[in-house]
């Protein structure tokens, strides 16, 4: 791939940056790291508490804490991502006018601070799991593929837009509302087995409801995923992909005169 080859020619300029991003981060943060561990447990607790004692609605057939938790988990992943790629490129707009390397390397500096955090959440959640005795079966494995995809689909979306954010600034001023309403899209405290099949197949159109929906049931229910829906899947994202990059890589030799 080519954008691996790009990364690894630079690939200490890459590490330095991906650090230079984590520190930003917890810099003169008094808890630091585990602001990755909040987030998603904030938002456990909120929704739990929402839907279990003043809306009083039953998601799932397995515990609300557990059910909202395998949501976020991927939810916050691709959000944060999100936050940290967007602006990164005119963030940085003293070094892109300077001097050249790969302009990837900043958006997926910030998505890999964001896995960073998703790693150290993770463990988290698999401390609930067994806190709640939940029975994990060897479909647990195909969180790997899934989140493969998750991240070819995180990087697309951060490459295209924090291009376009070089040109049209209104990119990163749309971003909140952008995320937000793509969080009400996906399946994070909701799940589409209670929806009728016009509203899944229009949820379908998110590439993010088949990979949380499945991710979740491959955990807490021990499902296998149908093939033929993640080939699909998949081969929507890798066009989706090869296309967001392409652009990047044409509107590349701009940036340093449009920035």
């Amino acid at each position: 791939m080519q954008i691996a080859k790009r990364i690894y020619l630079y690939r200490d300029l890459f590490r330095v940056f991906v650090w230079r991003e984590f520190t930003i981060r917890y810099r003169q943060s008094i808890i630091g790291v585990l602001w990755a561990i909040i987030q998603p447990l904030s938002m456990m607790v909120l929704f739990t508490f929402i839907f279990s004692y003043v809306l009083k609605l039953k998601v799932a057939d397995y515990p609300h804490t557990v059910f909202f938790y395998s949501g976020l988990l991927p939810w916050i992943f691709f959000s944060s991502s999100l936050n940290y790629s967007i602006p990164s490129l005119t963030n940085h707009y003293d070094l892109i006018t300077k001097i050249y390397f790969p302009r990837e390397i900043l958006p997926l500096s910030g998505i890999s601070v964001a896995f960073i955090d998703y790693i150290i959440a993770s463990l988290i959640f698999a401390l609930i799991l067994l806190i709640y005795k939940i029975h994990i079966t060897w479909n647990v494995l195909w969180l790997i593929p899934l989140f493969a995809l998750l991240l070819f689909f995180t990087i697309a979306v951060s490459l295209l837009l924090s291009s376009v954010n070089v040109y049209y600034r209104d990119v990163k001023l749309a971003t909140g509302f952008l995320i937000q309403a793509w969080f009400f899209a996906s399946p994070v405290m909701y799940s589409i087995d209670q929806l009728n099949i016009k509203f899944k197949m229009i949820l379908f159109l998110n590439p993010l409801t088949f990979i949380i929906e499945n991710m979740r049931r491959c955990v807490l229910e021990g499902r296998s995923i149908v093939l033929w829906q993640f080939a699909f899947v998949g081969v929507i994202i890798t066009i989706f992909y090869f296309l967001s990059y392409k652009f990047f890589i044409k509107t590349e030799r701009d940036f340093a005169d449009v920035i």
